[in-house]
């Protein structure tokens, strides 16, 4: 998938992103039937699609009557720039600051901070 350079998710367009990216594709009735309840209106997904069309997020083609979307952008993409972006933000660019952060007011199990250091270790060792 490419990166484009592109505006940032509103929240709606990122729920829509969300059951796109769990289809892999699919038309507006597919998303619809995955969205949880309340359930949108079919034109706000439309809308929502069109916008993330604009964006450069998904493509379509056509199949019959419909359109069958799908994303040009992953999920991997989309989470890396939010985390930079949050990073960058309130955190002046410091992962450190960051991980103390969320070790402090989230309830991390041992076996999460052992994954994390793990993973650490692992980037430690191929630089």
């Amino acid at each position: 998938m490419k990166t484009p350079a592109i505006e940032p998710l509103t929240d709606g367009e990122e729920r829509i992103m969300q059951m796109l990216w769990s289809l892999g594709e699919g038309t507006v009735n597919d998303i619809l039937a995955v969205i949880p309840e309340p359930k949108p209106k079919y034109t706000t997904v439309a809308t929502f699609i069109k916008i993330l069309e604009n964006k450069g997020y998904v493509a379509h083609r056509s199949e019959g009557k419909s359109y069958v979307f799908t994303p040009l952008v992953s999920r991997e993409e989309v989470a890396g720039r939010q985390m930079q972006s949050m990073l960058r933000t309130y955190f002046n660019g410091s992962f450190a600051q960051m991980v103390t952060f969320f070790s402090k007011h989230e309830n991390i199990s041992m076996k999460e901070m052992d994954e994390i250091l793990s993973v650490m270790q692992q980037i430690r060792k191929k630089r």
